[in-house]
């Protein structure tokens, strides 16, 4: 289902095969917002992937993950995370995967695509307070988001962006970023409440501009996020991954 939503992608956006890494296709779409950018492509080319390898970010409507929070300002609660399924994005005429995710205080939904490489790009995130939307999150090109294929140790892809946030005041805020994703370490053995999974990839987003920006994940086929440092710690608890 996902490929068929990239390919359908690629003949409304760009021709020639995100965030928050891989080997992309060639080519960006248009500017407007109606078809927002997709990243280019890193210049190392990755190894074929089979098609029926499990995915590191599976995107399958009705897939549930728990995350226990540990957050040095806020304490520890729990988030739950949701694939809703394929939606038109907002504003544009794209349809990707929409994802809601659920903390005290705060719901997030975000819009996501799969590219045929197995990169996961972030189109668009809302921020909603009861009910209400309150910050609108968009990039230019798409943002990586996460792997879902995986990648050799010693892999790595930067990615500059344009961030726009528009809160629900009028005000808008426009910042350039720099990415950069690296693969640390393959096959790792990871504990957390839901479990020990001794096959995890491990990666690091940088920002190169702000020192202490770093995140590290750790994410297991099949599965998906099984842990996330950085700001905050994040640890699975509990997953239903749909097939």
């Amino acid at each position: 289902m996902k490929r068929a939503v990239v390919a359908a992608l690629a003949a409304v956006v760009w021709l020639g095969g995100c965030g928050g890494g891989g080997s992309l296709p060639t080519g960006k779409g248009g500017s407007d917002a109606a078809n927002p950018q997709l990243p280019d492509a890193p210049s190392q080319p990755s190894d074929p992937k089979p098609d029926a390898a499990p995915s590191l970010w599976p995107l399958t409507a009705g897939s549930k993950w728990t995350y226990r929070i540990t957050d040095p300002s806020k304490g520890v609660f729990d988030k739950h995370v949701e694939v809703l399924g394929l939606q038109t994005v907002p504003d544009t005429t794209m349809t990707a995967t929409a994802v809601r995710s659920v903390q005290p205080y705060l719901e997030e939904l975000s819009w996501q695509i799969e590219l045929q490489s197995g990169v996961v790009v972030r189109l668009r995130e809302e921020d909603r307070k009861d009910g209400a939307v309150v910050r609108v999150t968009t990039w230019a090109p798409a943002t990586v988001k996460s792997l879902a294929q995986l990648e050799p140790e010693g892999w790595s892809y930067s990615s500059s962006i344009r961030e726009t946030v528009r809160q629900d005041d009028g005000s808008v805020d426009e910042k350039d970023q720099t990415y950069v994703w690296r693969v640390l370490s393959v096959n790792e053995t990871v504990v957390v409440p839901a479990g020990t999974f001794t096959n995890a990839i491990k990666i690091q987003r940088d920002r190169p501009d702000k020192s202490g920006k770093e995140r590290t994940y750790w994410l297991v086929p099949g599965v998906g996020k099984v842990k996330e440092d950085g700001e905050r710690l994040e640890e699975l608890s509990a997953y239903d991954v749909k097939k």
